[in-house]
């Protein structure tokens, strides 16, 4: 694989792993919701469900090499930073 393309692959690595950190971040709220209000079996589903997607979207990324996961690894941390930052102000 050539430079240009292995750059793009990183680059849509990074970008899928920010949208994907950023999708597991929320349903954490949403599941944290529903333990509080009196749900605790939804929730849990939930939270399974939560890192099941994370990590088949993850080996899915890995197919395509390691600096396309490596940098889909840096979007998914990235964006649980900036989340966290963000919900820390809220709470």
């Amino acid at each position: 694989m050539d430079a240009p393309a292995m750059m793009a692959m990183a680059l849509i690595g990074l970008v899928a792993g920010a949208v994907l950190g950023a999708a597991h971040l929320a349903s954490l709220w949403g599941s944290v919701v529903l333990m509080r209000d009196g749900r605790p079996i939804l929730g849990f589903l939930t939270q399974a469900l939560r890192f099941v997607v994370l990590a088949l979207a993850l080996a899915f990324i890995a197919r395509h090499g390691a600096a396309p996961l490596l940098a889909a690894a840096f979007g998914v941390l990235g964006s649980r930073a900036l989340l966290l930052k963000r919900f820390e102000r809220l709470a």
